[in-house]
């Protein structure tokens, strides 16, 4: 009991420091997907029962035109996606947002107005969601260590996956080129080659806007994490670090050695 006031306290004392927001651990809709609401969590205040863990996690850092040039000549390929797949992308995850009893554009249009873009005058299809956004709606603003990226790999690597693809995305209406890495775990896994040593001299920054999304388990079962890196700040000081703690992901704050998800999962 001692030991729960502890962190009773210890967590009202983060929120006071106005440290980083977190998404409830816990599952909803039959454990299909994360919840969204942030902890602490009325609902599932011991963050059980537990969300779904990733089959899949995509990797994604924005390149500026010198980083693309870099990675494709390294042989990384490129991947133009088209207007007609962006909007068939939309309408799935409005489809299956409906299917979780949630809005698709509440985190980018509503809660976050200043996030919502246009292309030529039409609105850019890839502004819905279905997913949790585990660090809430604005995401890590406030820098993440870019070289705990590369240790995300490692913890990836830990947990069995492997990196199975790696392309640069473009999409004409939503710059810039994105780095974008595959990892998946289960039989058949196996790793491409990758130029690691650049993509190591790529992270070695702090980045200033981090999104990670907990999506939901597809029909084929696929339950698909995504890692968004942008706003590279090569003077910034990092205030964070990223894990992936078992694919409930975690940050470490500045005023604490713990990480936030270990302190709340303790906490339960």
């Amino acid at each position: 009991m001692a030991m729960r006031g502890y962190w009773d306290e210890f967590w009202r004392e983060l929120l006071r420091e106005g440290t980083q927001a977190y998404a409830c651990t816990a599952g909803i809709k039959g454990g299909v997907a994360r919840c969204r609401n942030l902890i602490p969590c009325s609902a599932h205040p011991d963050g059980t029962p537990k969300a779904p863990r990733p089959d899949r996690v995509l990797l994604k850092v924005n390149l500026s035109k010198a980083w693309d040039d870099r990675f494709q000549k390294a042989g990384i390929p490129l991947l133009q996606r088209t207007w007609e797949r962006a909007q068939q992308l939309r309408a799935d995850h409005v489809e299956s947002a409906g299917q979780l009893g949630r809005n698709a554009f509440a985190v980018r249009t509503q809660q976050s107005p200043q996030r919502n873009q246009t292309f030529q005058g039409q609105e850019v299809p890839e502004n819905a969601d279905t997913g949790c956004p585990v660090f809430g709606n604005e995401g890590v603003t406030k820098g993440v260590s870019g070289q705990s990226l590369s240790k995300t790999s490692w913890d990836l690597r830990d947990a069995g996956f492997r990196l199975v693809a790696a392309h640069r995305l473009q999409r004409n209406w939503k710059p810039p080129v994105r780095l974008v890495l595959i990892f998946e775990k289960g039989q058949g896994a196996r790793d491409v080659q990758f130029p690691w040593e650049l993509f190591r001299e790529l992270v070695a920054t702090c980045f200033k806007q981090v999104d990670v999304w907990a999506n939901e388990r597809r029909p084929d079962n696929l339950v698909v994490h995504t890692v968004n890196c942008g706003a590279r700040d090569d003077k910034a000081t990092p205030a964070y670090g990223l894990r992936f703690a078992g694919g409930d992901w975690g940050v470490q704050t500045a005023i604490s050695s713990l990480w936030i998800t270990d302190l709340w999962i303790t906490k339960g």
